[in-house]
């Protein structure tokens, strides 16, 4: 395996054994270590996949099509160029504004008008999507950085390891932000759910994507990071 993608690796890796050291409550840091101990790397490939499928279940529930945003809108994502509003707007520009959410998700029958109410939880949907993408934005660009430093320095096994631990700060600083960002989604679409007459079955269903995604994703970096 090459240095650089050692290094991309490692540093996701840190922040679950540095995060479990420090707190060993931290349940996300916890199925992280389990996924980590129990799953081979093609389990854990296949279950980010169908994990990624589910929010993509949600966003065809309230018609909102998949959005592949360009290396350049992840990057400006990442340093804020371009905004979360701005973002979502760019992911919701083509769909059809008067396509109702299907019959049992609303109560609505196909062809009906789209509610105030829906058209604001499939925003909030379509937030949750840019946070995802904004998330994996600024994960790369540590680790571009973490590489860099690398690179520049001494090539040994000491060195990649003190590369990767300095990133700690901003690797936790980045979970809390994003953390923060998808409660306020999660929260608002319980509030939307609750104002259209329905359980909140779907804003269980974004906040146990988003926190099964970090879970996975920290348990595959983990793997390559001793195995690789």
């Amino acid at each position: 395996m090459k240095k650089g993608v050692k290094i991309a690796l490692g540093i996701v890796g840190v922040l679950v054994v540095g995060g479990a050291a420090l707190a060993a409550w931290q349940w996300n840091n916890l199925n992280a270590l389990r996924y980590g101990l129990t799953l081979d790397r093609d389990t854990i490939d296949q279950k980010l996949q169908d994990n990624e499928q589910a929010l993509n279940d949600a966003m065809a529930e309230y018609n909102i099509q998949g959005y592949a945003f360009s290396q350049e809108e992840v990057a400006q994502l990442a340093d804020g160029t371009l905004s979360t509003e701005e973002a979502a707007k760019k992911l919701l520009e083509g769909q059809t504004p008067q396509a109702a959410s299907p019959e049992g998700a609303s109560g609505q029958q196909a062809g009906a008008p789209q509610s105030e109410t829906d058209q604001a939880i499939q925003e909030q949907i379509a937030t949750m999507y840019v946070l995802r993408s904004t998330y994996l934005g600024k994960l790369e660009a540590i680790a571009q950085s973490a590489i860099d430093e690398y690179t520049a320095g001494d090539h040994t096994e000491e060195n990649r390891k003190q590369v990767v631990y300095d990133k700690l700060d901003q690797l936790t600083a980045l979970e809390k932000e994003c953390d923060a960002q998808v409660a306020q989604v999660v929260s608002r679409l319980r509030e939307l759910l609750k104002e259209a007459g329905r359980d909140d079955s779907l804003a269980k269903q974004v906040e146990e994507t988003y926190q099964n995604e970090k879970s996975l994703k920290k348990a595959a970096y983990l793997e390559e990071f001793q195995n690789g």
